[in-house]
């Protein structure tokens, strides 16, 4: 028996195989209903951004300080420092159609990325369920999972970030939103954890590339 072999064998008896096999199978249809979801949303923001829709938006500007609002046993903000708003929420009338697609954009592209993470693991425990996990179908099934990881995320920050910087634009530009355009509007394109993540996983590919190899030489020795 090869080594490869007496390391399938417990493999394809684990209960955490079938446990992450079954959970990524409901995931997976729980992102195809969240697909619908995000397609619905879009259409009605489209439909009702004349008369206003809720809008939900990261900022990052200081307001005046408050004085003179204390209450008794409260927490308060200390004389001298400055308070920051990271996000704000309001309903927004006449936003223009090309912010709500971009953010639409990028909630689709979540749920698509968290269905192909699902798609790679339920071929990856498959495999490995079936005794397998050397299979060239795992190989591959990591390399997909890195890739989604890293595409699918960053897609995610940059069609978010072009949608706040598009909102925040609009809103500093505005005649009675003069304290805006003195804001910190820095909005974040790229994320490194997606990086890290897929250099991670790109590695265990090479791994299973390598045990797979083996495999097929030890297979050929017998």
């Amino acid at each position: 028996m090869s080594l490869t072999d007496e390391v399938a064998r417990p493999l394809a008896k684990s209960g955490a195989l079938r446990f992450v096999f079954w959970i990524s199978l409901l995931y997976l249809a729980i992102c195809a209903l969240g697909l619908i979801g995000n397609v619905i949303d879009l259409v009605d923001r489209l439909t009702r951004r004349t008369a206003g829709i809720q809008w939900t938006w990261g900022v990052d500007y200081s307001v005046p300080q408050p004085t003179g609002r204390t209450f008794d046993g409260a927490p308060f903000i200390v004389p001298g420092s400055t308070a920051t708003f990271t996000q704000m929420r309001a309903t927004v009338a006449d936003l223009p159609a090309s912010v709500i697609i971009l953010h639409s954009a990028g909630d689709i592209v979540a749920t698509l990325t968290g269905a192909g993470i699902a798609v790679c693991l339920v071929a990856l425990m498959n495999r490995m369920a079936a005794g397998v996990p050397f299979a060239r179908a795992s190989h591959l099934a990591l390399l997909w999972l890195a890739g989604v990881v890293f595409v699918g995320f960053e897609a995610v920050d940059i069609l978010h970030g072009l949608a706040s910087m598009g909102i925040m634009s609009i809103l500093a530009g505005a005649p009675d939103s003069a304290d805006l355009t003195n804001s910190n509007q820095d909005v974040v394109l790229f994320e490194m954890w997606p990086l890290y993540v897929g250099a991670a996983l790109l590695a265990l590919a090479a791994v299973f590339r390598v045990g797979a190899v083996y495999r097929q030489d030890s297979e050929g020795l017998v």
